[in-house]
């Protein structure tokens, strides 16, 4: 089972190191300073999944994956093409959330030890919430005036 678990680990260590290249572009597209301080924050949680899940990547005897992958490169280009300015930029970090959301679900389907199972699906916890604000930031034209609250 450790041997599945580092295999799910580093797929989502991939998609982590992904999600930040494209909060990076989100970001850099952004006006709105309130939206470029959220999606910071949202970019810093995705750091944050790297370092935790590298740690038990180690701890189960693997070796972490590092940054970039295909997949990566084609969210990157993706995000840059689309975000000019901070409506395009939180449509494009949905696109890029609801992959995020999905592929912890996903991973959440596997047999795995307790430990990266809670760490997993505290993960998706944060991919839930940042989803919700990207959502509702949409929905309320947070583009046009002051971004929504962050989330609690």
């Amino acid at each position: 089972m450790s041997e599945k678990a580092v295999e799910v680990m580093n797929d989502q260590i991939h998609l982590d190191y992904d999600a930040i290249t494209a909060y990076e572009e989100a970001i850099e597209a952004c006006d709105s300073q309130d939206i470029k301080d959220q999606l910071t924050v949202f970019k810093g949680d995705h750091e944050r999944h790297v370092t935790e899940l590298s740690a038990l990547v180690r701890q189960y005897g693997g070796e972490p994956a590092e940054r970039g992958d295909l997949k990566g490169f084609f969210i990157k280009a993706f995000t840059k093409i689309v975000s000019h300015g901070d409506k395009s930029a939180l449509m494009a970090m949905r696109g890029n959330e609801r992959l995020t959301n999905k592929s912890y679900e996903m991973a959440l389907e596997n047999e795995l030890p307790d430990d990266v199972r809670a760490l997993l699906e505290r993960n998706l916890e944060d991919e839930r919430r940042h989803l919700h604000w990207i959502e509702q930031a949409i929905q309320s034209h947070a583009f046009e005036e002051e971004a929504p609250a962050p989330p609690a």
